[in-house]
């Protein structure tokens, strides 16, 4: 299992959560993302962290769901010991728009948080010497309905070099900005071959109880169809070394922000 999830940047546990504990999530799922659209707009697509709505949503089945055994062991098996896979204060739900579909654009966390143009040699050094520590970048989507909206591309969370074709685009305004003759169809389509455009790529199929963890430094986007309903927890496998292992790192990308700032 371990050696699946080196080398391909994933692992999948299927049918982890129990019914129970599912029937319970979506009951305040459903109500989590009706808020998340009155706070945040029809297009939002996610509501997070979910410890700051605790007077709108019952918290207790993620507080379940944090201290499930079966999650707990799983984790444990991947990675080791002192691993945890549930934060309130972190996690999210990712939810589908309203409106019309919506594409987040490819990325790779660890250097998506820094303009291109601000990413120096300091940067990249920083980088490197994370790139391959398995303290961090272990990102999780649950699905508690069936989710196929993410993308990843297997094995590519391997280099923190980009090999042809594999380009960030995150800030491409014509993701943001179709034309607007486009119905919602046509919408859905170019947004599918944007992500079929990336070389290796592959749809992360969940049912509905599956859990995913990741390499999410790894290329990967997210494509949201409004006519599909999405409740997904969203959070990170923490290690309580990550914030030390990963001081330079987040100081190098101040800096770099910092000076793109004043330009």
């Amino acid at each position: 299992m371990i050696d699946e999830y080196l080398a391909n940047g994933y692992q999948i546990f299927r049918n982890i959560i129990p019914p129970s504990l599912l029937a319970d999530l979506r009951c305040q799922a459903d109500i989590a993302r009706d808020l998340a659209h009155q706070l945040n707009g029809r297009q939002t697509q996610r509501i997070q962290p979910l410890d700051q709505y605790g007077d709108r949503i019952d918290l207790q089945p993620f507080r379940d769901y944090v201290e499930l055994p079966a999650l707990k062991d799983a984790v444990e098996a991947l990675l080791g010991p002192g691993y945890t896979h549930g934060h309130l204060h972190v996690m999210g739900l990712l939810v589908e728009p309203i409106d019309h579909p919506w594409h987040c654009g490819w990325h790779r966390d660890g250097v998506v948080e820094v303009p291109i143009a601000g990413r120096d040699q300091e940067v990249r050094d920083a980088v490197d010497e994370v790139w391959h520590d398995l303290r961090i970048f272990n990102q999780v989507n649950c699905a508690l309905y069936a989710d196929s909206c993410t993308w990843f591309v297997p094995g590519s969370h391997l280099r923190s070099f980009d090999l042809p074709g594999e380009q960030q685009t995150t800030d491409d305004a014509t993701l943001r900005n179709l034309p607007e003759e486009y119905s919602t169809v046509d919408a859905e389509r170019y947004y599918l071959e944007h992500c079929q455009q990336m070389p290796g790529a592959q749809p992360m199929h969940l049912n509905a109880g599956d859990f995913m963890i990741y390499r999410s430094h790894g290329w990967h986007t997210g494509l949201y169809l409004p006519y599909q309903p999405r409740a997904t927890i969203h959070d990170i496998v923490s290690h309580p070394d990550r914030e030390q292992v990963t001081a330079r790192w987040r100081t190098a990308q101040q800096k770099a922000r910092a000076a793109l700032e004043v330009q």
